[in-house]
């Protein structure tokens, strides 16, 4: 008998079999990894492309193609060193490739892999410095710091100044800060995360974000900024105010709404800022409001005022008394609507004192008083005092309390004139908000004169905005008529994506589809039947329904005046006006 064992091996050997174990570990890792590492350059790719606007669908499919033609070659190829290799070339040139053209489409400082690039992420994730290098980078930014009561003429009175310039970090926050004027910011945000400084600026009324600062350069930029305002560098916690100023040198690519100044003989602008800390979980946050103090006062012609409007304000701002109230939101213009207002007084033979917290822009011929509530200086005790100065004119600069409100309509009921600001949606709900402080019906009847509320609307770019057939529905629900309006404009963001062509952003506007704003109105002029309802009935309800008999038009109503005009788009109308 043959032994069944014996059986068993002479059939194995005469059966051909190889040396088994086919799926290499070591092999199908690296595929992992390498398809791992493509998934997240592709969606960033996919994100970035239609972002720029560069032609997503077709860099998607490039990009997915080599990836596809990869992973064939990776497992036919009988070497092992020619299928890795054909792996990561196939799936990430492509990819390089896209790099290298969006670095065309996009501004130096936000082209990839180039050595500024490189420098931030070592800094950012090996911690690396270039102190030496960033200082030759940024030495000619042509932008100075003055701190807050400095005094050159004293000796010392450079002290301040002297020790900021020394940090190292001293050219980041001068970069930070002329970046912010070049963009035409209204607002720089320096809020702290875990890792790094967010750094966001409001620009037309709408935050954007930049390229971030790491934790500690943007800590470093926090102190510097204190010094400068004059702020306790070691409180972290407690909310802090300041203020200092900054002297732009040469500002031929910032001028802001402006066309670049020809000659750099012009005096330099000097801006002022208002700086805001609070202590938040991750750390201090500041804020600073940049304010231009080479703008010269504007008209109200400038603010985007129809014609009969700026007509009848004309006519209320030069009554010998009264009282004018600006409503609306925080950064809805109000001041600068005042300010309007003062221009258009003869300030030669009038009288003008304003209360102001702080002042923002310096007039000629007007005593302009700083509130400082931590002095002691309110607008109700400072309001009480510059009515023994004899003036004519009260700039009053926000109602925030019943006393002040009481005293200012008393000083329109005695032969002043007073402009104020209240925080209000609307004209009529003004009257809401004065109740709600405690002032009385009839006080608020016999003192005042109107109630401007307001918006801004951004302005659409006049050089990338699209033009388009409108909705009739559209037409139909704002009473236009489709015959007469055939055509509107919009910004090219808010074209829809496969709508677009593969152009460039607009350097212009900086691919927002916008640039400046203007101001949208709703003007509430009381009457005798007005002011009776105050006296009898004070009911927001019925004054309102007044008010529209008398021709006061609504915020929405005068914004479509600019969205036929083509200043701006009706989706920008309902953003801001609801």
């Amino acid at each position: 008998m043959i032994d069944t064992f014996n059986l068993i091996q002479l059939w194995a050997s005469s059966f051909p079999r190889g040396e088994g174990f086919y799926f290499h570990l070591y092999s199908i890792g690296f595929f992992v990894a390498v398809y791992a590492a493509w998934i997240h350059s592709a969606s960033w790719v996919d994100e970035d492309a239609s972002d720029l606007g560069i032609g997503a669908s077709f860099w998607n499919t490039v990009v997915i193609g080599g990836a596809l033609l990869g992973g064939l070659v990776f497992w036919g190829s009988p070497k092992p060193f020619l299928s890795f290799a054909s792996l990561i070339l196939a799936a990430f040139v492509p990819i390089l490739i896209y790099i290298i053209v969006r670095n065309t489409a996009v501004p130096d400082d936000k082209k990839l892999f180039t050595i500024g690039h490189l420098k931030s992420l070592a800094e950012k994730y090996l911690k690396l410095r270039f102190d030496s290098e960033g200082t030759k980078e940024f030495k000619n930014i042509p932008i100075k710091f003055i701190g807050k009561s400095d005094d050159k003429n004293k000796p010392g009175g450079d002290t301040k100044i002297s020790r900021v310039e020394e940090s190292e970090y001293y050219q980041v926050a001068l970069e930070v800060i002329y970046e912010a004027f070049q963009m035409r910011a209204t607002d720089v945000h320096l809020e702290p995360g875990k890792e790094d400084m967010t750094v966001r600026f409001r620009i037309d009324g709408i935050m954007n974000q930049r390229e971030p600062l790491t934790r500690q350069t943007g800590d470093a930029i926090v102190n510097i900024l204190k010094v400068l305002a004059n702020l306790d560098i070691s409180e972290k916690r407690k909310p802090q105010d300041g203020s200092f100023s900054a002297e732009v040198l040469d500002y031929s690519n910032g001028d802001n709404d402006q066309d670049p100044p020809k000659k750099k003989s012009r005096k330099p602008i000097i801006l002022d800022f208002r700086v805001a800390t609070a202590g938040s979980v991750a750390g201090e946050k500041m804020v600073l409001r940049i304010l231009d103090g080479s703008k010269s006062m504007g008209s109200l012609k400038k603010l985007g005022m129809r014609d009969k409007l700026k007509d009848q304000i004309e006519a209320i701002v030069n009554q010998p008394h009264g009282m004018l109230i600006v409503c609306g939101p925080t950064g809805a213009g109000k001041s600068t609507t005042l300010y309007a207002c003062l221009s258009e007084i003869d300030r030669f033979q009038k009288n003008v004192i304003t209360l102001e917290n702080p002042v923002e822009y310096q007039i000629d011929n007007v005593t302009q008083i700083e509130i400082n509530p931590k002095a002691g200086k309110t607008f109700a005790s400072e309001l009480r005092s510059i009515l023994r100065q004899d003036p004519d004119v009260i700039y009053v600069g926000e109602i925030r309390d019943k006393e002040t409100a009481e005293i200012s309509c008393q000083a329109a009921q005695t032969g002043h004139m007073v402009f104020t600001t209240v925080h209000a949606n609307d004209s009529v709900t003004a009257f809401g908000r004065l109740l709600d402080l405690g002032v009385a019906p009839f006080m608020i009847a016999n003192s005042v004169s109107a109630i401007l509320s307001q918006r801004l609307v951004r302005v659409l770019c006049p050089k990338c905005k699209v033009k388009y057939r409108p909705n009739p529905e559209i037409l139909k629900k704002f009473n236009l008529s489709p015959e007469k309006y055939e055509f509107f404009y919009k910004s090219k963001s808010e074209v829809k994506q496969e709508e677009m062509d593969d152009t460039p952003p607009c350097k212009y506007c900086g691919g927002t589809g916008f640039r400046g704003r203007s101001g949208v109105y709703e003007l509430l002029v009381l009457n005798e039947n007005i002011k009776n309802l105050i006296r009898e009935n004070p009911s927001i309800g019925a004054i309102r329904e007044e008010a529209v008999k008398t021709g006061m038009k609504y915020l929405q109503e005068d914004g479509l005046r600019q969205v036929v005009a083509g200043n701006t788009s009706i989706q920008e109308i309902l953003r801001v006006c609801k």
